[in-house]
């Protein structure tokens, strides 16, 4: 009974404690790095992806504008213009979807959803601006106009928001 007694009094020796305490600290270390590593890897893999898209949406929104440019000047019929807005929506509405499908990390959250707003108020513009173009209400022709002004002011809080985060977008 003596014998036993004196083993659990003993316990463990001070070098295997302090190699557990050890082998706790490295482990500790290795789960946060583990974790630095994967937000950081999430964070580049989101700033990829967002700049590839924004660029997308610049050019599909350039091309309209050079579209619209040549419908002004009487170049291009109401008819062709209302085929030309459906590809462009149609593109704005896959760069919208895959925007909604990203794993956005924390710190680009707002920005994000300004983003993802100013794209579907200017997708909205292009859909008011076609309803015009068929019907000639002047009523569509104002609301095309004062949802692409949204678009446009979303679209200056989402970039503010993003450099403000460190973050260029084109």
């Amino acid at each position: 009974m003596s014998k036993t007694r004196s083993r659990i009094g003993k316990g463990i020796s001070p070098k295997m404690a302090a190699l557990i305490i050890l082998v706790g600290v490295v482990a500790a270390i290795v789960v946060v790095s583990l974790l630095i590593y994967a937000e950081r890897s999430r964070q580049e893999n989101y700033v990829i992806a967002i700049q590839r898209l924004n660029a997308e949406a610049k050019q599909i929104t350039e091309h309209y504008n050079n579209e619209y440019a040549l419908w002004e000047k009487g170049l291009i019929d109401d008819a062709n213009m209302i085929d030309i807005i459906d590809s462009v929506m149609m593109n704005q509405q896959r760069i919208i979807d895959t925007m909604k499908s990203l794993n956005v990390p924390d710190i680009y959250k707002e920005a994000h959803e300004y983003n993802v707003k100013s794209l579907e108020y200017e997708y909205k513009s292009n859909e008011h601006f076609k309803n015009y173009l068929a019907s000639k209400d002047e009523e569509e022709l104002k609301k095309s106009n004062e949802l692409f002004q949204l678009s446009f002011e979303y679209e200056m809080k989402a970039l503010s928001l993003y450099r403000g985060n460190g973050l260029f977008l084109p």
